[in-house]
């Protein structure tokens, strides 16, 4: 009888290794500024389909323990383009993500004003 129950009591240490690890990979990456390639800080990261999340360190990187199978990734950050991923996790995953900066109409409207100011000072001075 202890033989019998210290051979399974093996076989369950053998295996029970197996079972945990097969079930999540771990999904890491940096995120950038695409125009200019600078690490990005504290810029969102969602997996829609579980709703864990984190947040990019200092340098851009991040880490994300998810479970195998379909994943969605969505990035955002504030002043930037979101951008969203479709995933098939089978195993760990690195990734990097460019992130697009939103061009606000007001700069460009502040510009142009600016430029058509400095336009009139020079015809007053001709």
């Amino acid at each position: 009888m202890k033989t019998i129950v210290s051979c399974h009591l093996f076989l369950l240490c053998l295996f029970l290794p197996e079972f945990g690890s097969n079930q999540f990979v771990l999904v890491t990456g940096n995120i950038i500024n695409e125009k200019t390639g600078n690490a990005l800080e504290n810029v969102n990261i969602l997996e829609s389909n579980s709703g864990i999340g984190t947040i990019t360190n200092m340098n851009g990187f991040f880490s994300l323990m998810l479970n195998k199978g379909n994943a969605e990734l969505l990035v955002s950050h504030a002043g930037f383009k979101d951008f969203s991923k479709k995933l098939m996790l089978k195993a760990d995953t690195a990734l990097t993500v460019s992130l697009v900066p939103l061009v606000s109409p007001k700069s460009k409207t502040k510009e142009t004003d600016h430029q058509k100011t400095a336009a009139n000072i020079e015809k007053g001075k001709n």
